[in-house]
């Protein structure tokens, strides 16, 4: 059970970092289930747990309160009943027939009381995701902030009349977020702490937090590491996707905007890098990603990227940058494509290429006007193809059309080196951050939203 392994590792770090010597129970009794359970709003619910019964009134006579009954009945179960799911955090259902009975062994493994109440620990330190899935961590900063954010999640929910409680991995995406977020104060731990609140029929809620936010904390903690998450969900039926690397490394060169925020509008640029990344959104459910075998700079690419790429069923769809939130993804959609092809060079190529595509569409304007202009927007856009030959083919046709004018044939010349000397699979990428060069040098007008944006920017 990996829930037992991630308690005991933050066993061992609470008496590292405290000094107190405390067994896996005591730990349980004394700092976990105070916060979790002794209270009308659990912070995790744990299905068919003694926490989940109701008591009888007559178990109440002795004077204990209900909660207190619910811990007693757990001490019992684990020191006397076979373990199973209602008592052990990422075990199998008793029995061979339930959606959570999968993978049980005839070879009936022994397990102690401390790894019991050791996958409580780890249960209660899930990072969960957008998705429905969540990710266990076995990092000491990972596993303290989320100690730590227990206490502020309590405040946090007891401030809360209306709120629903049992939402503890929930609330871990969002703290993680947040506590290595760069606004974070230790002394004030709950300022800056922004959680967009659903509201149901009056009842509260904590959404999920985005998977690439998640990623983009963990970046900011651990720039130059690739780290290990074991990935899973315990719901009504249960799912391991298992051990899957994150490749931070890859994520950092999204991450780090610090000499790329030309690429954004003038007018947000002063909001800062964290409250850029905020808007960031991905093609890839966290599911999806992980099939991709590992979570790195691939598995983030921007969502609608894709609509700009020419396929089988049709032409690419033209960009349009017409507000500031669209110019914001547009730049992100850049930025993912650069550090894609990871050369400046390419970069440069396609700038200069887009420049003279854009020199081309506007050449003797007067004389375009009408359906010349049309024809010429037309046979830019031609060049936007999914293939290398087509793309030769319809230079080769603009070039002829200026007479291979020297500027023109230099900058396609290049081009051509360079599509040639790339790997097959950088070609479409090479063209859609061409198109969106070519789409920025037209220098449509945005207006200006950073206000509603970037309120604290305005």
């Amino acid at each position: 059970m990996y829930t037992s392994h991630i308690g005991r590792r933050l066993l061992g770090l609470y008496h590292q970092r405290t000094s107190e010597d405390l067994s896996a129970r005591q730990f349980f009794e004394q700092r976990l289930y105070p916060l979790f359970y002794a209270h009308k709003r659990y912070l995790q619910w744990v299905p068919s747990s003694p926490f989940a019964q109701k008591v009888a009134a007559s178990s109440l006579t002795t004077g204990k309160t209900e909660a207190e009954v619910q811990l007693a009945t757990l001490h019992h179960k684990i020191a006397t009943v076979a373990p199973d799911a209602s008592f052990v955090i990422g075990f199998p259902a008793a029995g061979v027939e339930g959606t959570t009975s999968g993978q049980v062994s005839g070879v009936g493994p022994q397990v102690g009381a401390d790894e019991i109440y050791c996958s409580w620990i780890g249960g209660a330190l899930g990072v969960g995701v957008s998705g429905g899935l969540s990710l266990l961590l076995d990092e000491d900063d990972v596993l303290w902030a989320l100690y730590e954010g227990w206490a502020h999640y309590r405040t946090y929910l007891d401030q809360r009349p209306t709120m629903k409680g049992n939402q503890i991995e929930t609330w871990n995406g969002h703290w993680l977020a947040h506590a290595f977020s760069p606004e974070f104060d230790p002394d004030h731990p709950l300022d800056d702490l922004h959680i967009e609140l659903t509201d149901t029929a009056g009842t509260l809620a904590m959404p999920t937090r985005e998977w690439v936010q998640v990623l983009f904390a963990l970046t900011r903690h651990y720039p130059a590491r690739d780290l290990v998450a074991y990935v899973y969900s315990l719901a009504q039926t249960n799912r391991t996707v298992g051990f899957v690397p994150l490749q931070l490394r890859g994520i950092q060169k999204v991450y780090d905007l610090t000499d790329k925020l030309f690429l954004f509008p003038a007018a947000v640029q002063s909001a800062g890098q964290d409250q850029l990344l905020r808007l960031y959104s991905v093609h890839y459910g966290f599911a999806r990603a992980c099939q991709l075998g590992a979570i790195g700079l691939a598995a983030i690419e921007p969502a609608k990227l894709r609509d700009y790429l020419p396929s089988a069923y049709g032409p690419a769809k033209a960009p349009a940058v017409k507000t500031e939130a669209a110019a914001i993804h547009f730049a992100f959609q850049q930025l993912w494509i650069l550090a894609m092809l990871n050369n400046q060079e390419l970069y440069d190529t396609a700038d200069r290429l887009a420049g003279a595509l854009h020199q081309f569409a506007i050449r003797g304007t007067n004389k375009n006007a009408g359906r010349g202009k049309t024809n010429v927007n037309q046979q830019v856009e031609q060049v936007f193809v999914k293939h290398r030959p087509l793309f030769i083919e319809k230079l080769s046709d603009m070039l002829a059309a200026v007479n291979a004018a020297a500027p023109y044939r230099d900058i396609f010349d290049e081009a051509v080196r360079q599509v040639m000397l790339m790997p097959i699979d950088n070609f479409p990428l090479f063209i859609v951050l061409t198109r969106f060069r070519y789409i920025a040098r037209q220098g449509e007008e945005v207006p200006a939203l950073a206000a509603t944006l970037f309120p604290a920017s305005a």
